[in-house]
């Protein structure tokens, strides 16, 4: 396994913030483009769940042609739809084509999310990957605390189109420097004749019959839909419910931002000391204390339930490097299908926990316990992974 240069590293890094970038970076605009598209808040909102649906499903389609092409002819892919589609929102003035360009956002994505992923898979082993790995974890919590200030700074100069223009430049920036920083890699074609059966394993079904790759995977999807149920229900807390400001509330969201940066940075380090399986146990086990914490506590203890929240979401950072790489170890070969399978479950599968959750007749506080608490499945499942593998 060859060493990776610092440029491509670099390369591969720009790429991380680009999927959450495009979720976080226009909320500020959000009622000038009510105004400019004379529509409605719920509209608007919708262009954040179909970005979200289309960056899910479409990793489906960019692991396999980064297994068949390459990382680079993936991402540059992925770089050109997602530059494309952010400067050709600037120019539309229908609801439709909002939507449409936004879809195809999600699907440029998609193929950088999952080439930059597979990248890391294919240049690093074990604690190694897991570190890097770890590390974008930290870099993508960092996102929803910086990008709403940048483009609320982008509105007073640009309005509404300027998040934008600084999706479409950055794409276009990362895409100069890719061109020159990732060499062209030659995609493994697999025939029969190989001696080496982790190459023939290079294929859905047995990706799916994997135990390892289904322990971690359902590690990574119950503790990101915790993450999303925060998400939703934090704000309807604190500003709904205690009555904060949007200042408050963008402070505390911060904050546990800041401390899921801090979880990720640590997650490599308590790797070296006890191991990956073991650090996604200790993550799980804060999330999963977490909400049996949650659950008790009574409705108008709003800060506690920001710092159990805080404390359960840091567990979520914690996992994220260790469960990915893990689930993604066995298949070298096809890095790139195994990271667009884990990845349509976390995030379709989270998405329809938290979705499912939100409709349950109790109150925030319990919601948000009740999708921690389902993090106990997970710890079961790695644990029974672990004895299995000692015997």
């Amino acid at each position: 396994m060859t060493k990776p240069s610092t440029r491509a590293l670099i390369v591969i890094f720009l790429l991380v913030p680009l999927g959450p970038l495009a979720i976080d970076i226009f909320l500020p605009s959000m009622p000038q483009m009510v105004d400019y598209f004379k529509s409605s808040d719920t509209n608007i909102q919708l262009t954040i769940s179909l970005y979200v649906l289309a960056l899910g499903l479409a990793q489906l389609i960019a692991g396999p042609v980064s297994d068949k092409y390459g990382r680079k002819v993936s991402i540059i892919i992925g770089l050109i739809l997602y530059g494309f589609a952010s400067l050709a929102i600037t120019f539309t003035q229908s609801i439709f084509y909002l939507y449409l360009f936004r879809i195809i956002q999600g699907l440029g994505a998609a193929f950088t999310m999952v080439s930059a992923m597979a990248w890391i898979r294919d240049h690093y082993d074990g604690i190694a990957a897991a570190k890097w790995l770890s590390y974008m974890g930290g870099v993508t919590s960092a996102i929803p605390t910086i990008a709403p200030v940048m483009g609320s700074l982008l509105a007073v100069y640009w309005g509404w189109f300027g998040g934008f223009y600084a999706m479409s430049l950055a794409a276009l920036f990362i895409f100069l420097l890719a061109l020159n920083a990732l060499p062209s890699e030659k995609p493994i074609i697999l025939t029969t004749d190989t001696d080496d059966t982790e190459k023939l394993s290079c294929n859905v079904k047995d990706i799916l019959s994997n135990r390892q790759f289904l322990t971690f995977s359902a590690a990574n999807l119950l503790s990101f839909g915790g993450l999303l149920s925060y998400v939703a229900i934090s704000p309807i807390v604190a500003i709904k419910e205690a009555g904060l400001t949007q200042l408050h509330f963008s402070i505390l969201f911060g904050l546990i931002g800041a401390g899921q940066i801090t979880a990720s940075f640590i997650a490599p380090k308590l790797m070296h000391l006890i191991g990956r399986s073991n650090t996604v146990l200790f993550g799980l086990a804060m999330i999963i204390l977490s909400g049996i914490t949650l659950f008790f506590v009574e409705q108008n203890k709003v800060n506690l339930f920001f710092i159990l929240s805080a404390f359960g979401c840091a567990g979520f950072s914690m996992i994220s490097g260790a469960a990915t790489s893990l689930s993604l170890e066995k298949f070298k070969y096809c890095a790139g299908l195994a990271t667009s399978i884990d990845g349509f479950m976390r995030m379709v599968g989270g998405a329809t926990i938290a979705a499912i959750t939100s409709l349950m007749a109790i109150g925030s506080f319990q919601k948000l316990a009740v999708v921690f608490i389902l993090s106990i499945v997970a710890f079961i499942l790695v644990l029974v992974w672990k004895i299995k593998k000692q015997s």
